[in-house]
């Protein structure tokens, strides 16, 4: 095993050119576009693009063959979870999943995808969320973050009678002249310089002392990179997910640059919740809210110290927000 693993890995020149190509957009045709928000009238509907899991797996075969790399998923399910669900309140659960995805010679990075319970497509739903949450960790399908959504008209099952075309950089040959998202310079979205110091720690010996050395740069920056973060999901969480996932209490006592990226990871997701948290919480009643935090026996928002509490306080309050009575006068 050992042997047919070597014999897939990227060599130490190719790491760069298969960074940068896991960077490019896809092909127009792979593009795909999901309503995301709508209107009060229901008539107008904000649109992003992505690609289907499909476009991603074809990606990583291409460019590593089907053995060189792989993908493992840890499901996790949370239960008695109240929702809202055309009109009454039901109570159901969360399906949540985690997907690492390693490519052999470069890194292993993890994603998550959560759905609902009930919903019988939740399980496909959230699969394909945490592969492509993790496939974007190397720069694959990160460029759809770049897109704000656009507003058309919908039809009658609320679906876009115009699909907007997409910004010349968008396209993979502009890509790969130069072309880049306004804002952006020559080098991209900044993920090549990262990817490329990590992929260095794999093979140090193979560049020298200047692989050690982008290896050093590399440690650093996530180390600052974790600190930020300390700000964006509070104190009491963030030493939580640094001891849980990092077993130790400080970024720089974290030896293993893959569990620094873990440690990351968890906290670019902790972050998200509480950016999800800080927009729905101007859609409901501050009673409301008291009232659900009791429920689900939360501590005050500012306080979440652990991320199934976190996750459960997102998840009812999205939809209790949905709810006719959830709004403010």
């Amino acid at each position: 095993m050992a042997s047919e693993q070597a014999s897939t890995s990227v060599s130490t020149p190719d790491i760069k050119s298969a960074i940068a190509e896991l960077e490019v957009p896809f092909p127009p045709d792979q593009v795909q576009w999901r309503v995301t928000n709508t209107a009060k009238d229901k008539k107008r509907g904000q649109i992003v693009p992505y690609a289907g899991p499909r476009a991603y797996a074809d990606r990583l075969n291409a460019l590593f063959t089907p053995q060189g790399w792989t993908r493992e998923y840890k499901i996790e399910t949370m239960s008695n979870i109240t929702r809202m669900k055309n009109g009454e309140s039901i109570v159901t659960g969360k399906i949540l999943v985690t997907c690492t995805v390693t490519i052999i010679g470069l890194w292993s990075h993890s994603g998550t995808g959560e759905e609902w319970a009930d919903d019988q497509n939740g399980m496909t739903s959230a699969d394909a969320q945490a592969f492509k949450r993790a496939c974007s960790c190397f720069g694959l399908g990160r460029y759809f973050y770049e897109f704000q959504g656009s507003w058309v008209d919908l039809d009658q099952n609320q679906q876009p009678k115009r699909i907007p075309a997409l910004p010349a950089w968008a396209n993979p040959e502009n890509w790969r002249k130069g072309m880049r998202p306004p804002g952006k310079n020559c080098n991209g979205n900044g993920f090549q310089a990262n990817g490329a110091n990590g992929s260095s720690n794999v093979s140090p010996k193979a560049n020298g002392g200047h692989a050690s050395a982008t290896a050093n740069s590399g440690t650093d920056d996530l180390d600052t990179r974790i600190l930020a973060m300390e700000r964006a999901v509070g104190l009491r969480l963030y030493r939580n997910i640094l001891r849980q996932y990092g077993q130790a209490d400080q970024p720089k006592l974290i030896k293993d640059a893959s569990t620094k990226r873990a440690v990351l990871e968890v906290l670019a997701s902790a972050a998200r919740g509480f950016d999800r948290l800080s927009a729905v919480r101007k859609r409901i009643d501050p009673k409301m809210l008291e009232s659900l935090l009791a429920k689900l026996q939360a501590p005050p928002l500012a306080e979440i110290a652990d991320m199934k509490t976190l996750r459960n306080v997102v998840f009812g309050l999205e939809e209790l927000a949905d709810s006719p009575s959830a709004h403010t006068a």
